[in-house]
């Protein structure tokens, strides 16, 4: 009888940890969206502390970037295509990570960014993965398919 109550107390006290960690990971989803939702898709940049932790770096291919950095280029692209539709296709999260893979669509009305300003009408996809701690993101690393982007602007 002993070993039963043992047993159930166990699986008793390990469900709050488990269902706590899914909750610790699905809040990360949501801010994890709300870079592309809200961030990106809409340009709202006023309540970035509550998304962004101190010394956040976007890891890029060729250097890491600051918050200020990677947000003066996402303004960049919502200037070079002013209807710009952000959506979150799909997001796995595991631990301190969070991959989203993303879509954009938009007309390049506007020469910015490297693009042209030629009216094309762009289809682009990409995926990123974030770092959270304390339920904010302090890295990320971006997948973006820019040779699409780059025949689609022609």
């Amino acid at each position: 009888m002993r070993t039963v109550s043992i047993i159930l107390l166990t699986a008793t006290l390990a469900v709050p940890l488990n269902s706590g960690a899914r909750a610790g990971a699905a809040d990360n989803v949501r801010t994890a969206k709300r870079v592309f939702l809200e961030k990106i898709g809409a340009g709202h940049y006023e309540r970035l502390d509550e998304i962004y932790g101190p010394g956040f770096v976007a890891h890029g291919a060729s250097r890491d970037y600051t918050l200020d950095e990677s947000n003066e280029s996402d303004k960049t692209w919502r200037l070079a295509l002013p209807d710009l539709k952000v959506t979150v296709e799909r997001t796995v999260a595991d631990k301190d990570l969070v991959a989203v893979h993303w879509r954009g669509t938009g007309t390049n009305t506007v020469a910015a960014g490297g693009m042209p300003g030629n009216g094309a009408k762009i289809g682009l996809e990409g995926m990123t993965f974030f770092r959270f701690s304390s339920g904010r993101i302090l890295e990320e690393w971006s997948i973006i398919d820019v040779a699409a982007l780059r025949m689609q602007l022609r």
